[in-house]
């Protein structure tokens, strides 16, 4: 049996006890083997939109549009709250892009991803998501605008469409190779680590990116492990209980870091 089919009767399992939604993709690199679960279903992306937005400043860099040693103006009406540490240094006036990407990603910085958003442009980066066959995929708001979530305007992505942006990095097929591995360097720094790492051994390379919103906890990454690639795109919303409402741990938490566990466990048993 393929590895991964040896899984499925786990995570079936995993998903059938949850209390809410669960959109799933786990697709080996080296052998193409994929399982899914609710691949194509749209979920508000929470931060898991950073990740695109990663990539378009990556291709606009590739395209000459932007270098990444530039230094990019941060304006004090920048500055929004929720996750990352820009909001509470207001003496930080500029910072270079790839300091802002890295932001957005390894601490999630919301007030670095409306930096960067305003300056690559809306339209850019849906135009990237269009070009890519993304089809669930689309930015239409910035970090911490609830009152446009309040109207139904939000990020949106599916799992499928998660799992071909991680593997198309994964694969160096998105971007230039150097701008891909430099992506994949600052996801496998991601310092948010109660999801797909929490039970892997500490040595096991991660290059993630996680997202959350009340009722929505979300993580996509590559695990590397002997050789091999594994992507795994785990996306969950409406968890209804007091834990799953929240913003830290709960049970969607739980479940994404079991099933990367599980994961984990059928390529390391190859």
């Amino acid at each position: 049996m393929a590895p991964l089919a040896a899984a499925r009767p786990t995570i079936d399992g995993l998903i059938a006890a949850a209390p809410g939604r669960v959109g799933l993709v786990v697709k080996s690199l080296s052998t193409g083997e994929t399982l899914a679960w609710s691949a194509d279903e749209r979920f508000p992306a929470a931060s898991v939109i950073k990740l695109l937005v990663l990539v378009e400043a990556l291709r606009q860099a590739d395209a000459g549009r932007l270098a990444l040693a530039d230094p990019v103006p941060i304006r004090p009406e920048d500055r929004v709250g929720g996750t990352g540490i820009l909001k509470e240094l207001p003496s930080v006036r500029s910072l270079t892009w790839l300091e802002l990407l890295t932001l957005m990603i390894v601490v999630s910085d919301n007030t670095a991803t409306n930096v960067c958003i305003d300056r690559l442009g809306f339209d850019a980066i849906n135009a990237t998501a269009a070009a890519l066959g993304l089809g669930e995929t689309r930015l239409e708001r910035k970090m911490m605008d609830w009152e446009a979530r309040a109207r139904g305007v939000d990020n949106w992505t599916s799992a499928s469409d998660a799992a071909r942006l991680l593997e198309r990095l994964a694969t160096r097929r998105i971007l230039t190779p150097a701008a891909c591995d430099a992506a994949l360097d600052i996801l496998s720094r991601q310092q948010v680590r109660d999801r797909l790492p929490l039970r892997l051994p500490p040595d096991v390379r991660v290059a993630h990116k996680t997202g959350e919103l009340p009722g929505v906890r979300h993580d996509v990454g590559v695990l590397f492990h002997d050789g091999d690639a594994v992507v795994i795109a785990a996306l969950t919303s409406g968890f209804e209980t007091p834990l799953g409402r929240g913003l830290v741990g709960g049970e969607a938490s739980d479940l994404i870091a079991g099933i990367g566990r599980v994961v984990y466990d059928a390529v390391a048993a190859r």
